[in-house]
């Protein structure tokens, strides 16, 4: 079984064919024969790739456009005649950000599964590797299932990482022996979790619409592990609108600190200058370059200046404890 990982490289944009066997086909393109059923994985941007889906793979105009658009958003389509799903999936590719989800677009029939991506999807070829380890799908809708599965088991250990972080910004926060974190960290949380969650609530209803599809029903072992996929995707969603209600009470709580740190110490520098303002008038009054200042012309005249400013300064915080502002 050969299979291609760079759908840029692959030729003719086919990056596995194969029949249900795990043999690959002497024509990914041509005919195939009626006694088992096939898989392609093609590349989106190639030209033979997408001639093929429109006009030659005989699925419906609306499901091949879909199959080969630029973006597509995630759903499950019942037809007549079959079966769009489409997914989106973690990117794990070496420096990429995981949250730059990768789309892949399936189509299934009774007898063939076509699966479309535009960069490598790792859950494809997973699923691809069951075939030379001797256990291979039963079903094209096996296929899509197992493959589905294979997208959200790698998307729970991401969100797991998310909440873990966040879960340490809360404990910071708290703990106050510990700095108060950079609003930076949180944000960059909270980006995270709208960008999987942009995809991921409609991936959550495409897999509810998938789990009632015909060509699921008749497979129990497939249903029902779309429906364990379904849950599990479920708690994920509700798992990331927990993070972001937690996000958004962290930073809040956050600003209320730095806040609340802010106006204690406006505070203590208003009480300061409460403090010395009495002496500020005082003194002033005395370094007016006029005559007849008091004591100027004895020797005890800074003593006395000083007990008097100390004893302003005293009943100046007597008062200020009086009105509790101390």
């Amino acid at each position: 079984m050969n299979i291609h990982s760079d759908p840029s490289t692959a030729p003719n944009g086919v990056l596995l064919a194969i029949n249900s066997r795990g043999e690959d086909l002497a024509d990914a393109y041509g005919s195939t024969p009626s006694d088992t059923w096939t898989w392609m994985h093609l590349a989106q941007k190639d030209t033979d790739a997408r001639d093929w889906i429109l006009n030659s793979s005989g699925i419906p105009s609306s499901e091949a456009q879909a199959l080969i658009a630029d973006h597509a958003r995630p759903r499950c389509v019942q037809t007549d005649t079959g079966l769009l799903f489409v997914g989106r999936g973690i990117n794990l590719d070496a420096g990429a950000v995981p949250e730059d989800m990768k789309s892949i677009r399936v189509w299934i029939e009774k007898d063939r599964i076509i699966t479309v991506v535009k960069r490598r999807m790792r859950s494809a070829e997973a699923i691809a590797a069951q075939f030379d380890s001797g256990q291979p799908p039963s079903s094209p809708a096996s296929v899509l299932v197992q493959l589905f599965s294979q997208m959200i088991q790698r998307i729970a250990p991401l969100v797991q990482e998310i909440g873990d972080s966040l879960d340490e910004i809360q404990y910071s926060v708290i703990d106050d022996a510990i700095p108060t974190p950079d609003l930076t960290d949180l944000s960059r949380i909270r980006l995270r979790t709208v960008a999987l969650h942009r995809y991921l609530l409609p991936l959550y209803d495409a897999s509810t619409a998938l789990c009632i599809a015909k060509q699921l029903t008749g497979s129990g072992s497939a249903l029902t592990q779309a429906t364990l996929t379904r849950d599990q995707l479920g708690r994920i969603v509700e798992e990331l609108s927990a993070i972001e209600a937690k996000a958004a009470v962290t930073r809040d709580e956050i600003v209320s600190q730095r806040s609340e740190m802010l106006n204690n110490r406006v505070y203590h520098l208003t009480v300061l200058a409460a403090i010395f303002l009495p002496l500020t008038v005082f003194t002033g009054m005395l370094g007016m370059n006029v005559g007849g200042i008091p004591l100027a012309n004895t020797t005890t005249g800074f003593l006395i200046t000083t007990l008097i400013m100390l004893v302003c300064m005293g009943l100046t915080i007597g008062i200020l404890r009086v009105l509790r502002w101390l």
